[in-house]
This record gives structure tokens, C-alpha cells and sequence, in this order.
């Protein structure tokens, strides 16, 4: 396998597409390694999609 930095290295000189396809398949090696956060059907339905809470207090 060839290491990490010959992959950087060729990062600036791949066409878009490529690009697209190779962060795609890093993506979903990440999610085989430690599972899919973005699955929509594991969500609470009152679950904050933005991951932020609501600061405003009594302003309304």
C-alpha cells in the first residue's frame, strides 16, 4: 500500500470527480471503522440536527 504522503501529494493535481470518489470511499471507511453518526433513523425526534442548544432564554 502506498503511504500517506504520495496520497497528499497527488491530492492537488487530481481531477474533481476523482477527488470526489476518493473522499467519498474515505468517508465511508471512516464509517465502517467507527460507525455512521448521520443515520437519520438512530436520531431522537427532538434531537438538535445542528448540534447546538437553544440559547436564547425567555426572549419571547
Amino acid at each position: 500500500m502506498a503511504g500517506t504522503g504520495s496520497l497528499f501529494a497527488a491530492i492537488p493535481v487530481l481531477p474533481r470527480d476523482e477527488l470526489a470518489r476518493l473522499t467519498e470511499r474515505m468517508i465511508d471507511r471512516m464509517d465502517q471503522i467507527d460507525g455512521d453518526p448521520d443515520l437519520e433513523d438512530l436520531r431522537d425526534e427532538d434531537e438538535d440536527t445542528h448540534d447546538r442548544e437553544d440559547d436564547r432564554e425567555g426572549d419571547q
